[in-house]
């Protein structure tokens, strides 16, 4: 008989969550071998968890067992979807986009307290300082000093992400134009590399994945540019919308992030065929298509 959820560790939930999200989004495919120490190395933890995690999803049918070879992938995608949904939402999740939202919408200030936080969200000092620590790792939040951290610069107005795809059109176009422009061939064939797979195997639970290869791209051509100063702007702009794409990725439709893929792809094509007006063609309407995302949010319909 299966043991109830509610039984289950958080711990060992979260990492039985990762292997159904890596396997769902294509990252580990069926007959992968799974190991505690490769996981346990991974999800910085230690292996306790792990093989917790391992013998609940071999009890689901996820996962199968030979003794001395260890644990082996053999679910479909149905079954892992069945047993996904079975599992509750990671709580580090859903207080990291809560923090995330309720910043952009203005109703965390730029410095916060922790024990106020905890106070006002309901949660544990551990987890909370936990979340913040992500954030300060995914480059969201400065440094903690006796207990306040504060948030990084960000686009924090609908009209002022307008704005800076007003400027990202302006300055993105013209560094395809300028006289200096060079590609490091290399860096365009990882990037193209790292597009195609996000393509191939990427989902919605991919989301920071797709914002540093999405940085990735737009900095490759920025660098190309041969001025220093576009390359500058560019990474600026990266910067500030951190906070506001991490927090949207979430709830935009796959199919969205998809498409960016596809149309960096077709610029990089353009690209390497030195068709750089075609290139600087094709970005003016990515960046106007990406810039509608803006206008669904406001609108509330950014998920549809």
């Amino acid at each position: 008989m299966n043991k109830p959820i509610a039984s289950i560790p958080p711990l060992t939930q979260r990492v039985s969550r990762y292997i159904l999200d890596q396997a769902l989004a294509g990252g580990y495919e069926n007959g992968r071998h799974m190991t505690e120490a490769d996981l346990a190395g991974r999800l910085g933890i230690s292996r306790t968890p792990v093989r917790a995690a391992l013998r609940f999803l071999h009890e689901r049918d996820v996962l199968a067992h030979a003794p001395n070879r260890g644990y082996t992938l053999v679910a479909g995608r149905e079954a892992l979807a069945l047993v996904r949904r079975e599992l509750p939402e990671d709580e580090e999740k859903t207080l990291y986009y809560r923090l995330l939202r309720d910043r952009l919408s203005g109703k965390l200030p730029t410095r916060v307290n922790e024990l106020e936080l905890a106070q006002g969200y309901g949660v544990a000092r551990a987890l909370l300082r936990t979340v913040l620590t992500t954030l300060l790792q995914d480059g969201v939040l400065r440094g903690r000093h006796y207990q306040r951290w504060e948030f990084t610069e960000t686009l924090d107005s609908v009209e002022s992400e307008r704005e800076s795809y007003r400027f990202r059109l302006t300055v993105e176009c013209a560094a395809l134009r300028e006289p200096g422009f060079r590609v490091d061939h290399e860096r365009l064939l990882a990037c193209r590399e790292r597009q195609r797979a996000l393509l191939a195997q990427a989902s919605r639970h991919s989301w920071m994945d797709f914002f540093e290869a999405n940085a990735q791209f737009h900095e490759l051509l920025a660098a190309a540019s041969g001025n220093r100063f576009i390359l500058d702007a560019v990474r600026q702009q990266n910067r500030l919308r951190r906070m506001s794409d991490l927090s949207d990725y979430p709830l935009v439709n796959i199919d969205l992030l998809h498409t960016s893929c596809r149309e960096h792809l077709q610029i990089l094509e353009a690209v390497e065929d030195n068709d750089l007006e075609g290139a600087a063609a094709h970005m003016h309407s990515h960046l106007s298509r990406a810039s509608d995302l803006v206008e669904r949010r406001a609108m509330g319909v950014l998920g549809d």
